[in-house]
């Protein structure tokens, strides 16, 4: 992805010049109905783009300024970066005006720039009065004002260069996490089908692929309908891959215009969990003609969709006009959210905009009362975020690895977490068992980690001959409680990571080194002392001498030298040197090579071995795979 993608709106009262003024900037009317060309008013979403000086294009979205159509201005607010606050010269702040700004404020919209236009129509006095006006609204808040003339074209210029330089200020919208599209718009094209628009508000979204065996799959929420992406377009032109903060036309295959609906979202398959019941914090608008009281009847407008819920109260009864209350919404119809999702609530009997909110839980196990709901768990997401979230998940599973398609499951509107899982995130460590990946907080298993290391250090201390601990039995002594493939799983992971110093049947520390004192010295020239002098006569290490206190020291000592290399186990108690080893071995392969199969024999006549010992020597090579027994005593072949 190249640069960054974002969204600049309008907001304003009705007739205040908003979308002569993004025809000013663009070139292009966005009132596109007839109706809305008729009655001289924006009804619907208006959409374009404006170049910045960069030669990027951004989305710009034009809202109505009506009071009829606030879901509408809601609807297009959610995907806004940036706003254009669009006040007249000649009406200064009105009733819309300060609602819109409400809006923006609980969308958590912050960037936001004053527009003053029609500056034509007044006289320079009455444009100077307005931007006091406007500063004395604004308070202490830092405000950008650009007096303008859509007619003219004064002041146009300024704030186009003001806006391409702003760009780079604005952070966007994350490409990270599960792809999410409000639908704001559905219709068909000849040839085509049907057609969707909106903004992207998190992730990616690709065309899809009939070839592709793990393709994305993608759904209409909250049906959970699965589609195919026939075609994408930003900007009217086609795209292969579209990201979040791009105004987004996809064109669906084999689904009828009539089955799709503004309100409606597309996202990834699994990603979210439909729910009609949402945990939030909502808070009240200062100025409002209401409190907002205990199972008041009200309607969210979250994305483009507005559905009737009650508010039910998870503490208190009521709040007053700039308070904020803990709550549980239970709407009428399922809709999808993710954690953090800004809402409006509306009293649409009185056409009123009363207060908005934040989703913390997308999907609550069940309807909550009033004083029997843990606020804990709430506040504590409200403060660590969706991170503490996840943590504190994991931390109760202590210490069991929880498989990622579970978490996921677990946390569907959770779109940080979603990035998080989906990702090398340091909060994890992820382990790989048959397949399927499995997570573990990265401090767990920094303290398990951490447990092996002082088991290994005293273990070494104890034990200065070996090489390290047996895996199953450091499994046996600390972690039992695993099964033993995710066990397996785990050191094949601090293998990968050197986290450990692994051999054929032994873990030790890094940079160990086992003793090789006096004592293992004798031991093992006295073992390589005897092997080269029997040389085809293999010797059983139990018909050696050994000292008692040598017995002891003679396993450790064996799996030293075969652990270097010097050593290869025959059968049982019978060893011989790798060189010796490697000689019969050369010549068995040549001989299997030129002939199909090696024979006792032809040992006993190139090295003059006994008939025992050369098949001591062919048990070894029928275990390594070298040779294969074709069932006659005398004849291996090529396996």
């Amino acid at each position: 992805m190249e640069g960054k993608h974002f969204i600049i709106g309008t907001a304003g009262h009705i007739d205040h010049g908003k979308t002569a003024l993004v025809k000013a900037l663009t070139g292009y009317d966005t009132d596109r109905l007839k109706e809305e060309k008729k009655r001289g008013m924006t009804i619907e979403l208006g959409f374009t783009s404006l170049s910045l000086f960069s030669g990027e294009k951004i989305g710009l979205i034009d809202t109505p300024g009506h009071e009829k159509f606030i879901r509408t201005m809601v609807a297009g607010a959610m995907g806004m970066d940036l706003v254009l606050l669009v006040i007249s010269a000649k009406e200064g702040i009105m009733p819309q005006t300060v609602e819109h700004l409400a809006i923006l404020r609980l969308l958590n919209v912050t960037k936001i720039v004053v527009v003053l236009t029609m500056i034509d129509l007044v006289e320079a006095s009455i444009v100077q009065k307005r931007k006091e006006e406007i500063k004395e609204f604004f308070k202490a808040e830092k405000i950008e004002i650009f007096p303008v003339s859509a007619y003219t074209g004064e002041g146009i210029q300024d704030l186009s260069t003001f806006l391409s330089k702003k760009a780079g200020e604005v952070e966007g919208k994350s490409i990270r996490g599960s792809f999410r599209m409000p639908i704001d718009r559905v219709f068909s094209v000849a040839g085509a089908g049907t057609i969707v628009t909106g903004t992207a508000l998190s992730g990616r979204v690709f065309k899809s692929n009939t070839e592709a065996e793990n393709e994305i799959k993608w759904v209409l929420y909250p049906e959970e309908r699965e589609i195919r992406i026939r075609n994408i377009q930003v900007h009217g032109k086609d795209v292969n891959c579209a990201y979040a903060g791009e105004r987004i036309a996809l064109n669906l295959q084999g689904v009828e215009k009539e089955q799709c609906y503004k309100g409606e979202l597309i996202g990834e398959k699994g990603a979210l969990q439909p729910s009609s019941l949402f945990d939030c914090r909502i808070e009240s608008i200062r100025g409002t003609a209401g409190d907002i009281h205990h199972n008041q009847r009200m309607e969210i407008l979250l994305g483009t969709a507005h559905i009737p819920c009650k508010v039910v109260f998870l503490e208190g009864d009521r709040i007053k006009e700039g308070e904020s209350v803990l709550v549980q919404l239970q709407l009428e119809e399922k809709t999808v959210a993710v954690f953090g999702e800004r809402f409006i609530l509306r009293d649409e009997s009185r056409s009123m905009t009363l207060g908005g909110g934040v989703v913390l839980d997308p999907c609550p196990k069940g309807r909550h009362r009033r004083g029997r709901f843990p606020l804990a768990y709430l506040e504590s997401m409200e403060t660590g975020g969706e991170e503490a979230l996840l943590h504190s998940y994991l931390k109760k599973r202590k210490r069991r690895f929880v498989s990622i398609s579970e978490l996921k499951r677990q946390f569907s509107g959770f779109s940080r977490i979603q990035a998080i899982l989906g990702e090398e995130a340091s909060l994890l460590f992820v382990i790989v068992i048959n397949g399927e990946a499995y997570a573990l907080l990265s401090e767990e298993e920094e303290l398990i980690r951490k447990e092996v290391e002082d088991y290994l250090h005293e273990f070494h201390k104890k034990n200065p001959y070996k090489l390290g601990e047996k895996p199953m039995v450091l499994y046996s002594r600390l972690f039992s409680s695993y099964n033993k493939n995710t066990y397996k799983a785990l050191l094949r992971s601090w293998e990968e990571k050197k986290c450990f110093r692994f051999g054929e049947d032994f873990i030790a520390l890094v940079g160990y080194k086992m003793v090789k004192d006096e004592k293992y010295t004798k031991i093992a020239n006295a073992l390589v002392n005897d092997m080269q002098k029997a040389k085809f006569s293999f010797i059983k290490l139990s018909e050696h001498f050994w000292l008692p206190e040598e017995k002891k020291l003679l396993p450790d000592v064996i799996a030293s030298l075969e652990n270097k290399g010097t050593l290869v186990q025959l059968d049982g108690e019978y060893y011989t040197l790798r060189k010796l080893f490697e000689s019969l071995k050369n010549f068995s392969l040549e001989k299997m090579e030129k002939e199909g199969e090696i024979t006792i024999d032809a040992l006993r006549e190139e090295f003059g071995i006994s008939r025992k010992n050369a098949k001591l020597f062919f048990k070894a090579t029928d275990k390594m795979g070298i040779t294969k027994d074709r069932g006659f005593e005398s004849a291996r072949s090529v396996p």
